[in-house]
């Protein structure tokens, strides 16, 4: 059958096929709305790779509750029973993705792997793919996967793995509904006078167009959905009873079940399939399309679908439990309204589920257990806990608190004091993440007073961390110590390794913040994170990894931190935490900024805040590079834009460590634009200063943007000021600059020459120059005419004058390979620079050039004369 309009598609799929061919993997989505052929198009290019690669094909399913890693038991059946068997036994998802990682990497042959509908897909098959994607050039293999937009949007996880992945690793298709003129022609050949109805009817969209024109009825009918059912309504009863009973199964049927369910049915199954109706795909049969299936199932009365998935049920219960996945019985229990099954296996179900990382859908199972459950029934409880943590662990933290809320009012109810405090140590957690700090600090203190009379030891040591952490957090150094040491003695005399790594974290990291020396907060990090990995303690590693890399960056050991900031985004990306991975890229985007190289400082930090599921915390180091860098490019109202947002959200967190960024970018802009701070910024920056008692990095920062901007630092203030912010303060201009050579940090050299004599002064201009912070630099120029300097250096080179999109000259060097197709990997051996890098500096010329792919850069820079 002729693919109408979809050769441009092909044409792109192709050209991937070549480069798989050459050695190079790729992932490509295809997304577009139901109907409109994603999956005749990508069976269109299989039939004609067919022979020449190993194809793999799985599908995601449109169930209550998609089942954990639905795509990976498709294509296990297909690769080896090694590999179903890891499946069903295995609950270390490390293991289980690079298990599958090395099957799909056979050197003798490309390979082609195929998800469909992941639009529907469970959180673990979402972390699968990004798994894969982001090794995806490592192996022979083309990855292709399809989804709806339209049900994208509403997906969180999905519209958040397109931010998550780097932009030269995949490839993004909208596929198209077909031109009037297409349809015109299409109906021409079928014996109309014109296709002006049936364009009217189905707006291009492809499977009604050909649905309407296969003639299955005379006429064109008032709906699409008429053409559906008046096919089904000319079959005969038996193939009628398998269409009503295939419709209820999204997740397809296979020979064995149809035969259990009718004795005639597989006879039917031949013919349908020879139709075109029903097709076979891995030995499960499916409608053509789903659009099929809900036809049929949306036109049975509600008594008949619940009698259907009663008999499905009833089948499935009587197979061995291996042989049945645990959503997909709930799924049917549910809507057979058997409430005793569904009480008794969602839970089961769920724990299946978080097991194996797919905390989403577990969180929506543990909430229908809670729904069939007698309310009297005792374990309720540990339902609500499970529900509150799963939803903790998504970032639903509003049902995570309901939920938490019910277990504090059971426990009680109870009297069950050791339950009820470490309910609230937890409640306490849940409320910080909301960003309401007084009432997570209050719940955290009432946590330890229940706790304190005379309980085991462990429940008492987590509410002592925990209300460390949380004085951490808010810049509370003597808290921190006291609640701190005491988790940290009784974590030692009861030996709990995972208590000790948390409280170690909690007071090193506050012990760099507040002094001189972060000798000791660093070591304490150090012995935490080797704790957390001795003892295979993911969360607490992942922590360290990111407190130990930020403390780092905060005393300016820029070399540490990027080594720490590597091993550590390693080993969270391996074990997919997300939030943490997210974090640390947070932390990446301050080193690149600090360190001059600001466009992919620009880059990471627009990649951040693309991604939907972006937690306040991230969000702000993001805003606040953005902010400082257009203010010192001179686009004023952009950087106004992102200092407002920052001043909207900053104060939500009420932890100094995000607000006080937010200030000093404020300072920053004053400062070059010479406009007024508000009051209100003045006061929010007097009071972070001077109800400061100790040393603090932070404050060091925020008390020398007021110095520049004349500020006058009140005598009130107790705190010790600290680095070479200290010393440009005190004046020493020429130690200041040295120390922040010494560091890498090219902007603060470049401020500290400009504060000494003539000669440094000119230095001081051409290195502004140089990183293209032309707002500062012009600023700073007037200044120095002004005192009656002279031969003041004139601005960037004339390469850069002659370059209207003011790229660098590494950029223009990744355009120029570009140009000739040369992917990631070989530019990065080509140039001698990590593959992320070179990501990094694409993302950045992108954005300079204000296209959205690789290839429209290219012709950009030819328009505008920057290639040839």
């Amino acid at each position: 059958m002729e693919l109408v309009e979809r050769d441009a598609y092909l044409d792109v799929l192709a050209e991937h096929y070549q480069r798989l061919v050459n050695g190079v993997g790729h992932t490509v989505f295809l997304g577009g709305e139901a109907g409109v052929g994603k999956t005749s198009l990508v069976n269109r290019f299989l039939d004609g790779i067919a022979g020449k690669a190993k194809i793999y094909t799985g599908a995601c399913d449109s169930l209550f509750t998609p089942r954990p890693l639905g795509p990976l038991y498709d294509i296990a059946g297909q690769l080896g029973k090694p590999l179903l068997e890891l499946l069903r036994n295995e609950k270390d998802r490390a293991l289980i993705f690079t298990s599958f990682l090395q099957a799909l990497s056979i050197p003798e042959a490309p390979v082609v792997l195929v998800f469909e509908d992941i639009h529907w897909a469970d959180e673990a098959t979402i972390d699968f793919i990004k798994f894969l994607a982001r090794r995806i050039a490592r192996i022979p293999c083309l990855f292709l996967l399809t989804y709806r937009d339209e049900e994208a949007n509403f997906y969180i996880p999905l519209k958040a793995l397109f931010g998550e992945l780097p932009a030269g690793l995949f490839t993004k298709l909208m596929v198209q509904r077909l031109s009037r003129e297409a349809v015109d022609r299409m109906a021409l050949e079928k014996g109309y006078a014109s296709g002006k109805e049936v364009y009217a009817l189905t707006s291009g969209n492809p499977f009604y167009v050909t649905e309407i024109l296969a003639s299955y009825s005379p006429g064109i009918p008032e709906k699409v959905k008429d053409a559906i059912l008046t096919v089904f309504h000319t079959r005969d009863e038996t193939t009628q009873a398998l269409w009503e009973f295939l419709s209820i199964l999204p997740s397809g049927i296979d020979y064995k079940k149809a035969e259990q369910i009718d004795s005639n049915f597989p006879a039917g199954l031949e013919h349908c399939m020879r139709s075109g109706i029903i097709v076979n795909k891995n030995d499960f049969l499916y409608f053509k399309h789903e659009l099929y299936r809900i036809a049929i199932e949306e036109s049975m009365t509600p008594y008949r679908r619940k009698s259907l998935h009663h008999r499905i049920l009833q089948i499935m219960l009587d197979c061995p439990v291996e042989f049945n996945n645990l959503s997909e019985v709930v799924h049917h229990a549910r809507l057979a309204d058997d409430r005793a099954t569904v009480a008794r296996l969602a839970p089961q179900a769920a724990k299946e589920a978080a097991g194996l990382g797919a905390h989403l859908q577990a969180s929506k199972l543990y909430l229908t257990a809670i729904e069939y459950t007698d309310p009297s029934d005792p374990a309720l409880v540990e339902l609500y806990e499970r529900h509150a943590y799963e939803c903790y662990l998504t970032n639903q933290i509003a049902p995570a608190i309901a939920s938490q809320q019910t277990v504090l009012a059971m426990w009680r109810e109870r009297k069950v004091k050791l339950r009820e405090g470490d309910t609230l140590r937890f409640l306490s957690r849940l409320w910080w993440f909301s960003g309401h700090r007084e009432q997570s600090i209050a719940l955290a203190r009432e946590a330890i007073e229940v706790l304190e009379n005379g309980f085991p030891t462990r429940e008492r040591a987590l509410a002592y961390s925990n209300l460390a952490q949380l004085s951490m957090l808010a810049d509370d150094p003597e808290n921190t110590l006291l609640w701190g040491n005491k988790a940290i003695d009784l974590a030692q005399r009861m030996d709990d390794q995972e208590i000790l790594s948390h409280a170690l974290n909690n007071v090193g990291a506050v012990q760099v913040k507040f002094s001189h020396d972060a000798t000791e907060g660093t070591a304490k990090l150090q012995e935490s994170l080797a704790i957390a990995l001795k003892n295979g303690l993911h969360e607490h590693a992942a922590r360290a990894y990111t407190n130990l890399s930020y403390s780092y960056v905060l005393i300016r050991q820029y070399k540490k931190a990027a080594a720490i900031f590597d091993e550590g985004l390693k080993y969270c990306e391996e074990r997919d935490l997300k939030s943490w991975s997210y974090y640390m890229e947070s932390e990446r985007v301050k080193i690149l900024l600090d360190t001059g190289a600001w466009p992919e400082a620009e880059a990471l930090a627009l990649s951040l805040l693309s991604n939907a599921l972006q937690p306040i915390t991230t969000k702000i180091g993001a805003i606040v590079t953005l902010a400082r860098l257009k203010t010192r490019r001179g686009a004023f109202e952009e950087a106004r834009q992102f200092i407002d947002e920052g001043k909207r959200i900053a104060p939500q967190t009420s932890e100094a460590q995000r607000i006080v960024p937010v200030l000093t970018a404020a300072m920053e802009f004053s400062w070059i634009t010479g406009e007024p701070l508000p009051l209100e910024e003045l006061k929010a920056a007097e009071e972070s200063l001077f109800f400061q008692k100790d040393t603090s990095w932070h404050y060091t920062a925020l008390a020398y943007w007021m110095h520049k901007c004349g500020l006058s630092l009140n005598d009130k203030t107790k705190i010790e000021f600290v680095g070479p912010f200290r010393l440009e303060i005190e004046g020493d201009w020429k130690a200041a600059a040295d120390e922040w050579e010494q560091a890498g940090c090219r902007y603060e050299h470049a401020l500290a020459l400009l504060a000494g004599d003539e000669k440094h002064q000119k230095q001081g201009i051409l290195l502004l120059d140089e990183m293209g912070a032309t707002a500062t630099s012009e600023m700073l120029k007037l200044k120095l005419k002004g005192l009656g300097v002279r031969n003041i250096p004139r601005g960037p080179r004339e390469s850069t004058r002659n370059n209207p999109a003011q790229l660098t000259g590494r950029q223009i060097e990744i355009l120029t390979l570009l140009q000739g197709g040369a992917p990631n990997k070989e530019i990065a051996d080509k140039l001698f620079i990590s593959p992320k890098t070179v990501d990094h500096h694409i993302s950045a010329i992108l954005s300079k050039l204000e296209v959205s792919s690789r290839a429209k850069a290219v012709l950009e820079a030819q328009k505008l004369g920057i290639l040839k």
